[in-house]
């Protein structure tokens, strides 16, 4: 059976069909769903569907996001003494506030979250 990969273009992800789709995706079997239900999830215009990655990508992206929330959730425990004058988090506060078990969280990750969540200047 053909898997397929589906994912919200936005997001906040996409309720449809019954579903939550999230815009980091999730992987399906065609025969998961009703040839109406394909059409409906197809004609979505929020919705991108494509050949499934290996199980490998799939569980790397997972990684990925988990990680994300993790590091945004952080940002939103730290204090004003926090931020450096330019108004990103500084490091030390921020990993204080991680999981001490945490692995994979970078200086890259942290300022592409910080530029998704950081106040309109």
């Amino acid at each position: 059976m053909t898997k397929l990969l589906i994912k919200a273009t936005q997001e906040i992800g996409r309720c449809r069909v019954g579903q939550f789709w999230p815009h980091t995706g999730r992987v399906v079997e065609e025969g998961d769903f009703t040839k109406e239900e394909w059409a409906a999830l197809a004609g979505d215009p929020i919705l991108h569907i494509s050949p499934a990655p290996d199980e490998a990508a799939v569980a790397a992206a997972e990684v990925k996001a988990t990680l994300r929330q993790l590091v945004a959730e952080a940002i939103g425990q730290l204090d004003a003494a926090d931020f450096e004058a330019d108004g990103t988090p500084k490091p030390e506060p921020l990993f204080a506030k991680l999981p001490p078990d945490i692995k994979g969280v970078t200086k890259k990750l942290v300022a592409e979250v910080w530029a998704g969540m950081k106040p309109a200047a």
